[in-house]
């Protein structure tokens, strides 16, 4: 009988993350998956069942990547909470290289790709991204706490009828904070995949953020 082919996991993710990046799920064949992930098809289905599962661990292979690069460094250790939020806006989306800027984000992709075909794929991505909107909403909280978090009427974007009033309390929560950082997030990365120049992404950046936190 023959030996099953040894490899180094992470590898192999790491060159399906590739294709399934550039090209999508729907569009990387196994037969393109064997080719950069240099498998044999039983080792394949053997290691990771079937594409769905390479995928699923694909995703969090991924997610796991940019927690150790990304969320960690900049939403977790930086003590001030506005300066947590900005530089990992930064990160993600000023100091990132072109050619991986131009992908846009591996988990809005998915989402965007899939959230009709395969819910059950788009949902994992979502899961993730919520795990970023709650680091969002932490972090918010703990600016609210030091006063450094704009009420919407504040910002100059309410009136005072009672309907408005209403907008303004929910605006106010932590949840919708968040749930607007991911909108801005979002929004930037498609920008990014768009060509946009830097410069304005930053502008766009600077203008959401000073639009929620109150300015030293």
């Amino acid at each position: 009988m023959a030996r099953p082919i040894q490899f180094d996991r992470d590898d192999v993710l790491n060159k399906a993350l590739g294709l399934f990046w550039s090209d999508g799920y729907e569009a990387s064949s196994i037969s393109q998956l064997l080719d950069v992930m240099g498998l044999n098809r039983g080792s394949l289905y053997s290691s990771f069942s079937d594409k769905s599962s390479l995928f699923k661990e694909v995703l969090e292979f991924y997610f796991q990547r940019i927690s150790l690069l990304l969320l960690k460094p900049n939403l977790i250790e930086i003590d001030d909470p506005i300066e947590s939020i900005r530089s990992f806006f930064y990160q993600a989306l000023l100091y990132e290289d072109s050619s991986i800027l131009s992908k846009g984000c591996f988990l809005f992709n998915t989402v965007s790709e899939l959230s009709n075909t395969r819910p059950d794929l788009a949902d994992g991505a979502n899961d993730y991204l919520f795990k970023i909107r709650q680091m969002f909403a932490h972090r918010i909280e703990e600016a609210k706490v030091m006063g450094l978090v704009k009420t919407r009427s504040e910002s100059g974007t309410i009136g005072n009828s009672s309907s408005e009033n209403s907008s303004e309390k929910a605006w106010d929560s932590s949840e919708a904070q968040a749930n607007y950082l991911m909108s801005v997030l979002a929004g930037l990365r498609i920008q990014c995949k768009m060509g946009f120049d830097r410069v304005e992404i930053k502008r766009t950046i600077d203008r959401a953020l000073d639009s929620l936190f109150v300015q030293p």
